[in-house]
């Protein structure tokens, strides 16, 4: 059984995973580039730092996935910051979670349980494929 792939190494090795899971997800009919982004790079409309973000256009099926550049910082936090995970995440928004802010208080409230529920699913993929439990995602 192959292991996880903690950090991708070279833009080859992370287009073949881009690929792999492209498929996996049923989103081979998507146009999607995806790269590397320094940390300042990502943040979200509060400003809060992100491991990935996904900038995506659901009428063209067209996006730019950006993940995290690692660092000490991100190695060094509770859950484990996994670059394959994170991309199976920033996927699953080609499919879920399309609300954008400026959101109502309920918008931000459906947002939020979304967004747990595509962490959810993404862990849940990559712990299928590597047969990994929970707890692998600990980082302590």
């Amino acid at each position: 059984m192959s292991e996880p792939i903690m950090e991708f190494e070279t833009q080859e090795q992370l287009d073949k995973c881009l690929a792999e899971w492209q498929e996996r997800l049923f989103l081979t009919d998507w146009t999607i580039k995806v790269r590397f982004a320094e940390p300042e790079e990502l943040k979200d409309e509060n400003e809060i730092r992100l491991s990935g973000q996904n900038e995506f256009q659901i009428v063209n099926k067209c996006a730019v996935i950006s993940l995290e550049k690692l660092n000490d910082d991100s190695r060094s936090r509770i859950v484990k910051i996994c670059h394959e995970q994170i991309l199976i995440h920033e996927l699953l928004h080609c499919k879920y979670n399309w609300i954008e802010p400026p959101y109502t208080a309920e918008g931000k409230y459906f947002d939020t349980l979304e967004h747990s529920l595509i962490e959810q699913m993404a862990k849940s993929l990559f712990m299928a494929k590597y047969n990994l439990p929970f707890s692998w995602f600990k980082n302590f």
